[in-house]
């Protein structure tokens, strides 16, 4: 390892060190929740950035090992982020990739990723997706750390169904004990027993699962949902 790779890293440790004490500070205001759901300000911007990127990568790779995605699969991210799952998800389809994220920011890294031509990024917000995804055509949905945004939450859970064949599946990778302490206008959705209760009522199956990858930042349950067969 060079002195440069050296001196990157232990900038990008100090960077983890500086955003979380920030946080820490902030959490619970509506400001650094809102940035957490849209990184857009600059300080609180690179806060919630830098914390995704770091603490995201080891679920976002289980999330979509967890899809179990076929060659043939189209498959939807709601809240692509800087493309942790995504870099993942076009490992295993050649097929359409939908990359739905509303953040400037995120999306202009998305861009800066090259992805192959099968890869869309749409700015729209998930809850219309009318003019980019028809009906009936996406095999595989995936949010990680999202859900708890989604208000109101039946409005989303919709379009998923909408979109979703019959038979095909969805995820949301949810760390529900870190966000107990954001702003509940704008991240109303922090409990499991709610989150179900909302895609059960729109016609979901579903099933949870609880996954502990090793450490505090790779812990979280896994909420599958099944859009039955007519």
């Amino acid at each position: 390892m060079t002195q440069t790779q050296l001196d990157i890293g232990l900038i990008m440790k100090l960077n983890v060190v500086i955003a979380r004490k920030i946080f820490s500070v902030f959490n619970g205001s509506q400001i650094m929740t809102r940035n957490m759901r849209e990184p857009a300000t600059p300080i609180f911007g690179w806060v919630a950035r830098t914390l995704m990127q770091n603490g995201n990568a080891r679920v976002a790779a289980s999330s979509v090992q967890q899809l179990h995605i076929l060659k043939t699969d189209s498959v939807c991210e709601v809240g692509a982020g800087s493309g942790l799952s995504l870099l993942e998800i076009v490992k295993y389809t050649s097929k359409e990739v939908y990359a739905v994220e509303i953040s400037k920011a995120f999306r202009r890294q998305l861009r800066a990723l090259r992805l192959a031509k099968n890869v869309s990024i749409i700015k729209n917000d998930a809850s219309n997706l009318k003019n980019e995804i028809s009906d009936n055509t996406i095999d595989k949905l995936l949010g990680v750390n999202l859900v708890y945004f989604l208000n109101p939450l039946n409005i989303y859970v919709d379009e998923f169904y909408r979109i979703l064949k019959p038979g095909a599946m969805g995820l949301f990778a949810c760390k529900f004990e870190k966000i107990q302490g954001f702003d509940d206008t704008v991240a109303p959705n922090k409990s499991e027993a709610l989150v179900i209760a909302a895609l059960v009522d729109c016609g979901f199956e579903t099933t949870s699962e609880y996954i502990d990858l090793g450490d505090a930042n790779s812990r979280y349950t896994a909420i599958k949902f099944y859009k039955p067969f007519d």
